[in-house]
């Protein structure tokens, strides 16, 4: 009786575990689509990169995992394409976000939901902080990614408009 006892109280820790996780994973539904638009990059002295962004965010694996992948064009030059992948760690309590470049670069960033349709996303550098701000407000997608050095002042560096497709 004892170990049909522990059996049960098994279960019903897994079946609890496997609803927060999903129910954090449905948060993340407004990002998926297709969204295209602008992005203006600044990355360094002169004017900011004008590129046209495309980004393509599906749920996998039943919905475990949710893929992003963007590019940005100058004309029909790449200038970034990243794949992502975010999960909710449900032993952890939190987001895990891992992100891969073209150029072979990887980074592992905290995500957080913040709001319904609003999310933050971030890592440190030897430099500094990066921190992007994600807002979906129905198809409209606006994206800011900033830079600090010492972790007080921010400094924007991107901004995307995109529009789901």
């Amino acid at each position: 009786m004892k170990k049909l006892l522990i059996l049960a109280v098994m279960i019903l820790s897994l079946e609890s575990t496997a609803q927060t996780f999903k129910d954090e994973m449905k948060k993340l539904e407004p990002l998926a689509g297709q969204w295209k638009g602008s992005a203006s990059y600044h990355m360094g002295p002169g004017e900011p990169q004008q590129v046209q962004q495309h980004e393509q965010i599906e749920f996998k694996l039943d919905g475990a995992i949710l893929q992003i992948e963007g590019i940005g064009k100058a004309g029909d030059r790449i200038v970034h394409h990243a794949l992502a992948i975010v999960n909710f760690n449900a032993q952890e309590k939190k987001f895990t976000f891992r992100s891969y470049l073209h150029d072979g670069r990887t980074t592992d960033a905290w995500f957080e939901v913040v709001a319904p349709g609003k999310y933050l996303w971030g890592f440190s550098t030897p430099q500094g902080k990066m921190r992007y701000t994600i807002t979906i407000t129905g198809n409209s997608w606006i994206e800011t990614g900033e830079f600090s050095a010492d972790g007080n002042s921010w400094m924007n560096f991107i901004e995307m408009n995109l529009t789901k497709q």
